[in-house]
């Protein structure tokens, strides 16, 4: 139990960044995952993107390397939490 009230604050600070970097990584990590797949990235990603670009990023393989980082946010929201439970 703490009894400062500024080394209370702290936490209670850190807990809140802490909480807030999950949760921005969660959401990439699910935007990553997703929007190459869905017709938002055929409409204006790949329509907007310059032509010598627009074969690559409609290629399976590169939309899956996508996904493959979108998926890697989420070890990465993991570790963020364990690190937090092991401060203080």
């Amino acid at each position: 139990m703490l009894y400062n009230r500024a080394v209370a604050q702290a936490a209670l600070l850190r807990t809140l960044a802490t909480l807030g970097v999950v949760l921005y990584l969660c959401a990439a990590g699910w935007f990553f995952i997703l929007a190459p797949w869905s017709a938002f990235w055929s409409s204006r990603v790949v329509a907007e993107a310059p032509l010598w670009l627009t074969g690559w990023l409609a290629h399976p393989a590169v939309r899956g390397a996508i996904s493959g980082f979108g998926a890697l946010h989420f070890p990465a929201a993991l570790g963020w939490l364990a690190g937090e439970g092991q401060q203080a």
